[in-house]
């Protein structure tokens, strides 16, 4: 419209006023239609299924490359993961295309404020939470470092019937907790060496299973053994592969297994009051 010295301020003002009130109805409901819902801090039970603006605060408890072993161990991204306030764990997975620009800012421990990923249904196979569901990321899907707090850690213990029903299931990658009976390997004072190494390890009173690292692992436990400070050591040792092999049960390590043996763990605390508690009644009687 060409404004002219005929028209008065008043009116000019007036009919850019009805303008607007015709308009903005429609503007914004164009804006509401268009622009993701964004949903506040929730736990894992709280997010829906699919792509959204949605977003959760957890801690990254670790995270390790993932590859397949079928096809010459071919790189296929990062797994994660994660532990909520309400003390629930899911895993996470980065893409290997993505996982260049997200690596370096991932540090296992701290927490983190996860948003705009994919909600979706995990496989049923080598599971590694009890959470049926995984967080995607996605190229638009961000990761910071927050300050609210959360537990620790949190472990998907199994006990030994558990662990035997799993055998070449490949359903689950459970996690254990024992005792160090004693160690089977060479060079075991050499943290360098990643050849197998074989720990049988006390996870009942009277269950012993032959837990088998390999790889990285061997390597990370040959480094924690090498100075005898961990001989007869309680443990915690996440994401194994359970098999079978002549009659004995084998726990085998994987690319995400660790080693925990902080004596302040409540799996390790609770597994060596059972532990006692029955070695005592044993003398007693």
């Amino acid at each position: 419209m060409v404004w002219s010295p005929s028209v008065s301020f008043n009116g000019l003002m007036g009919l850019r006023s009805n303008r607007i009130k015709n308009t903005l109805p429609k503007i914004l409901s164009k804006m509401a239609s268009s622009a993701p819902a964004v949903v506040g801090p929730t736990s894992f039970d709280d997010l829906c299924l699919g792509r959204s603006a949605q977003f959760v605060v957890a801690r990254l408890l670790r995270f390790w490359d993932s590859r397949n072993i079928k096809k010459q161990g071919e790189f296929m991204g990062i797994t994660l993961l994660f532990l909520d306030e309400q003390n629930s764990v899911i895993h996470g997975f980065i893409t290997a295309a993505r996982s260049g620009h997200y690596h370096p800012g991932l540090r296992s421990g701290s927490i983190v404020k996860v948003s705009r990923f994919e909600f979706a249904r995990c496989t049923n196979l080598y599971k590694i939470t009890d959470n049926p569901f995984v967080i995607r990321f996605l190229p638009q899907t961000t990761i910071d470092e927050v300050a609210p707090i959360i537990n620790l850690q949190k472990f998907m213990l199994r006990k030994f019937e558990h662990l035997q029903a799993l055998d070449n299931t490949n359903l689950e990658l459970p996690d254990v907790v024992g005792m160090i009976r004693s160690v089977q390997g060479s060079d075991l004072s050499d943290a360098t060496v990643m050849t197998r190494v074989v720990v049988r390890f006390v996870i009942e009173p009277n269950v012993v299973v032959y837990l088998s690292l390999w790889d990285e692992a061997a390597a990370t436990f040959r480094g924690l053994i090498s100075s005898g400070e961990r001989a007869q050591s309680v443990m915690v040792v996440p994401t194994v592969n359970p098999k079978i092999f002549g009659g004995n049960l084998y726990p085998n390590s994987t690319p995400a297994t660790k080693f925990y043996f902080d004596m302040n763990l409540p799996a390790i605390t609770q597994f060596t009051a059972r532990l006692y508690s029955t070695l005592i009644i044993l003398i007693l009687n």
